[in-house]
């Protein structure tokens, strides 16, 4: 059985990662600034990688931003304040962010620095998490994998023949949220095969779960295709996986998508549009896959700095079985 050492250190953990969950967001008066990554100065967004240090900490200037800020064009050459040409008009890279049409001509983490107002560029491939955490977090659940009764480790439910984590409270980003279920002895969500994701599906709804939640899967510019994390299977298309989101516009259909590892075929001439459209709609790296509770936890492709919860799999030792394995 759990100790009550071990349950007073997971308490602290959680409070530990709640604490440091809150997104940072720019405090500057004008709508048209945004504010650098410390010392509470703000700057023009125009200034944004012009070649000219205007934040005292050169934040404006990070080597990492520029290289994903989208290119000036000759066009709006004349109008700095919206150098960019989207759409037969120059825009200012705000416009772009705040328009989900023309999102996809902007990486999704300048739109995240964009709207959240701060020049804070954060590593995308793991979560801040200190020292301390991830060893409270791990004894946490050493603890019950050291004297577990025949059912998951603490933080997880059983779930089908899955022991599964719904770590609700934490809103984070998509890597961080992997960095949280590595540091607990699991994964992100991944399908097995189609009973687990049943299984899945038929808990999350007898449970009446309403948070949105992040699983293993994420654009791979490596593979070229939707992956899965843990192997760099691809994932599966179609339905019943992926949910259906609406255009405001009519879209031509095409044929249906196959092939993983290429784009989705071109619509044929005189194909009849319409407004909904398969997820998932993007494919390039910036975007991550979730289960939320807008699409009925079918998949989507969601920007990989939305704020959503975490759902870890145990991929730790073999966990006992369930009962009906047992018997």
């Amino acid at each position: 059985m759990v100790t009550s050492r071990g349950c007073m250190q997971l308490a602290h953990a959680l409070v530990l990662v709640l604490a440091m969950l809150s997104p940072a967001e720019g405090g500057c008066r004008r709508s048209s600034e945004i504010e650098c990554r410390s010392g509470g100065q703000c700057i023009s967004r125009d200034n944004i990688c012009n070649n000219g240090r205007d934040c005292s900490d050169g934040s404006d200037e990070d080597i990492r931003l520029c290289k994903l800020w989208p290119p000036r064009s000759d066009h709006c050459r004349h109008y700095p304040a919206s150098p960019f040409y989207y759409a037969g008009g120059c825009r200012t890279a705000y416009y772009l962010c705040q328009n989900s049409g023309r999102s996809s001509d902007i990486d999704s983490r300048i739109c995240k620095i964009i709207l959240q107002a701060k020049l804070d560029m954060k590593e995308q491939d793991g979560m801040n998490m200190s020292s301390e955490v991830i060893s409270l977090l791990n004894s946490a659940v050493n603890s019950t994998l050291n004297h577990r009764m025949p059912d998951c480790p603490m933080l997880y439910i059983r779930v089908g023949n899955d022991c599964l984590s719904f770590f609700s409270p934490a809103k984070v980003s998509w890597a961080e949220a992997r960095q949280f279920c590595l540091s607990i002895y699991g994964d992100l969500w991944h399908a097995k095969d189609f009973e687990s994701y049943g299984r899945l599906m038929e808990y999350m709804r007898e449970a009446q779960l309403t948070s949105n939640y992040w699983i293993g899967g994420r654009y791979d510019i490596d593979t070229n295709a939707w992956s899965w994390t843990t192997d760099d299977s691809a994932m599966p298309l179609g339905a019943p996986f992926w949910s259906i989101k609406y255009e405001s516009s009519c879209v031509p259909r095409g044929p249906p998508h196959t092939d993983p590892y290429s784009a989705p075929p071109a619509a044929l001439p005189e194909a009849r549009c319409y407004q909904a459209v398969l997820s998932p709609k993007q494919r390039s790296p910036g975007w991550c896959s979730a289960m939320t509770y807008e699409h009925f936890y079918y998949w989507s492709d969601e920007m990989c700095d939305e704020a959503f919860s975490p759902l870890c799999i145990f991929t730790g030792p073999t966990a006992a079985p369930s009962e009906t394995e047992a018997n």
